[in-house]
């Protein structure tokens, strides 16, 4: 279904840009060569139907080459956040089974190290440059396939994408979404908020996300639009990570040189982007919508961004197991800024107590979901599945009330989530890791408050030893297993950790 959408807009807007990036144009007929030739060499060295690619990339266009090459393979794309340590994308690539994993030279010699530990069958392929061990990208992509690769089946009902969703579980759920799920949630999205090819979409957030997948990738390719993809920091030509203040004057200078219409993000982007200094004279005019998904939108980077730069940040709501599914497109945003709207085309929002029943209005309940464009279920976890997925519908965990209108509103998730810096943090995957030190007998991992960023993280120990652990080795143990913004920015010791009288951790006394 999507490479026939790929396909249909490839012959429809052949010489229209497709991918901007640095100073690559590449159209939609050069991007197709690309997916097809990557598709044919792919399989050439034996990868089919049901295999899974791991992609550990920042965002960049052979992201989006691998992920349409894999559809068109009926392969299983697994996206992974490229800031990942070794002992993470580990995890991943295990449990998901991957037969290869696409990656940058940056994060080679981790990836490398991840195969030789797994001792599987597990191919290396490297985008940026020729490596020692691994394929190269570019040598993979046939410059001449047969002509019946223009014609990829449209019938295919299996996965094509692996994404981890945590939760409560102290366990990284894995969500299993088909072609038939992506395609009808592109369409929902391009039929609410009227995406048409003369769109150009500047993607920021990541593209390993389910936002930045659906949001940017899927909705500018399969409608013929231009995504526009922020490039990578140099430095001695190696990629390095910098915070997005300092990409600033780069994103304003894109969205005016590049005649931007859609603008995704989280808070933190849209208020940074609101602090812009008023000399900085950025023409932004072109912009039509933006809208901000993965955590609460507050009141006063609506106002700030609006008032600043002229034009409102709509709230969009989504999820992994669904994508987006509802987003915020009143003709008087300013009224109902804390809403994230009416659901998107084809999308049933309900909000129901704790026996399933629906709710008037008004009243706060769970936000449930149903659409075609809706997992299944997580992979191998049938008790999971038979609270969080029953007659067709999903049961968030969020809450939320609806007004008389039918618009939406989260109110706050039955779930432990950390919300850091638009970065969703399960605290128990983190506790996980902190009771393995040899020192540390009890751990309890909260999110606190924070100016802009959402929440810090905070690690509550209860050492084995009095005076043994200190916070520096607790912060260094992480950071050689964490993903930096999983490791806590604060660690407090104590004797005891408060519980209940059963027994239940009460995590609001340790904030």
């Amino acid at each position: 279904m999507l490479t026939q959408l790929l396909l249909e807009k490839v012959k429809k807007y052949p010489d229209n840009t497709a991918i901007a990036y640095a100073n690559l144009k590449m159209s939609y007929k050069e991007l197709y060569s690309q997916v097809k030739g990557l598709s044919h060499g792919l399989n050439s060295i034996g990868i089919k139907p049901g295999d899974c690619i791991a992609l550990v990339l920042p965002n960049c266009p052979e992201f989006i080459v691998s992920f349409y090459a894999a559809a068109q393979l009926n392969a299983i794309v697994l996206p992974l956040n490229h800031l990942f340590k070794q002992e993470e994308i580990s995890y991943y690539i295990s449990d998901s089974n991957a037969r290869l994993i696409i990656t940058d030279t940056k994060r080679a010699e981790m990836c490398r190290h991840v195969i030789d530990k797994i001792d599987k069958e597990i191919e290396l392929i490297v985008v940026d440059r020729v490596y020692p061990s691994a394929r190269y990208f570019y040598d993979l992509i046939v410059p001449e396939v047969p002509e019946n690769y223009d014609n990829p089946t449209d019938c295919f009902t299996g996965d094509i994408l692996y994404q981890y969703s945590s939760g409560s579980t102290g366990r990284p759920k894995k969500v299993c979404r088909t072609q038939h799920n992506l395609y009808h949630e592109v369409k929902n999205f391009t039929e609410t908020a009227n995406i048409t090819s003369a769109d150009k979409i500047l993607c920021l957030v990541p593209l390993y996300h389910a936002h930045g997948l659906g949001n940017c990738l899927l909705a500018a390719t399969c409608n013929g639009a231009t995504l526009v993809i922020l490039e990578q920091v140099l430095q001695k030509g190696n990629p390095v990570e910098v915070a997005f203040v300092f990409r600033r004057p780069r994103v304003l200078e894109l969205i005016e040189k590049e005649q931007i219409t859609i603008l995704p993000g989280v808070p933190y982007i849209f208020n940074t982007l609101a602090e812009t200094p008023v000399n900085a004279g950025a023409d932004l005019s072109s912009l039509r919508l933006c809208f901000s998904a993965g955590n609460f939108l507050p009141k006063d980077i609506f106002d700030k961004f609006l008032h600043r730069l002229g034009i409102p940040v709509r709230q969009l709501y989504g999820c992994t197991e669904a994508g987006s599914v509802a987003i915020n497109l009143s003709e008087l945003p300013e009224t109902i800024s804390d809403s994230v709207g009416s659901p998107l085309n084809n999308v049933e929002i309900k909000i129901v107590n704790d026996s399933g029943n629906e709710l008037p209005a008004g009243a706060i309940g769970e936000v449930v979901i149903g659409s075609k464009a809706l997992t299944s279920g997580y992979y191998n976890m049938p008790e999971v599945n038979q609270q969080a997925f029953q007659n067709g519908y999903f049961f968030t965990g969020d809450l939320g009330k609806k007004d008389e209108s039918g618009c939406i509103y989260i109110t706050g998730r039955k779930k432990i989530l950390i919300d850091t810096g638009g970065y969703k943090v399960d605290p128990i995957e983190i506790e996980d890791i902190l009771v393995k030190h040899p020192e540390v007998k009890e751990a309890v991992v909260v999110g606190v408050n924070a100016a802009f960023t959402g929440e810090v993280i905070k690690a509550v120990i209860v050492p084995k030893s009095r005076g043994i652990c200190n916070d520096r080795e607790i912060l260094s143990y992480c950071q050689e297993r964490l993903a930096e913004f999983k490791v806590p920015k604060i660690v407090e010791f104590r004797e005891e950790i408060p519980k209940s009288p059963l027994g239940k951790i009460l995590r609001k006394e340790l904030i």
